[in-house]
């Protein structure tokens, strides 16, 4: 591809092939949005799905030839938006104007607004993620989401 660089080109072989569990220069599809998360590129279930993702195992195999192009035009994208527009949507919640939020109003937005988490996801971010309530109930939101956009985040045991 010319618009990837030769390292780039590599990394992304490099990574493909860990998602090969065949070793026959294919990965299914629906591992696409993990392996793009691999490679750092910040992306939704929905924009994987838009280029090429499946919901089930099985349905559809990738080369790497296949891959590449994805890998691009998925990096350019402007589907991913910067802290400061995240926290500007959180200031809409942020009743006493002090950069805090109810922890409870914090989890009902995460599984309301965009790409939909449910209980399970909003427990393990905020176990991950989130700094502690203080005594009202409030988180500060800035925290929570430098702490987010920090990842990768180690799996709960």
């Amino acid at each position: 591809m010319a618009d990837l660089k030769s390292y780039e080109v590599e990394e992304c072989r490099a990574s493909f092939e860990v998602y090969d569990s065949t070793g026959e220069g294919k990965i299914d599809a629906f591992y696409l949005a993990s392996l793009l998360r691999a490679l750092d590129v910040c992306v939704t279930e929905d924009t994987a799905q838009k280029n090429g993702a499946t919901k089930k195992l099985g349905e559809k195999m990738l080369t790497f030839e296949d891959f590449l192009p994805i890998y691009s035009a998925v990096k350019k994208g402007k589907d991913v938006g910067l802290i400061e527009d995240l926290l500007e949507g959180l200031k809409v919640y942020d009743k006493n104007e002090n950069g805090t939020m109810m922890g409870a109003e914090l989890a009902h937005v995460l599984m309301s607004l965009g790409e939909k988490l449910d209980d399970p996801q909003i427990d393990e971010i905020f176990t991950a993620c989130c700094p502690p309530e203080d005594e009202d109930g409030y988180i500060k939101y800035e925290t929570l989401l430098k702490n987010i956009l920090a990842g990768p985040h180690p799996e709960s045991k």
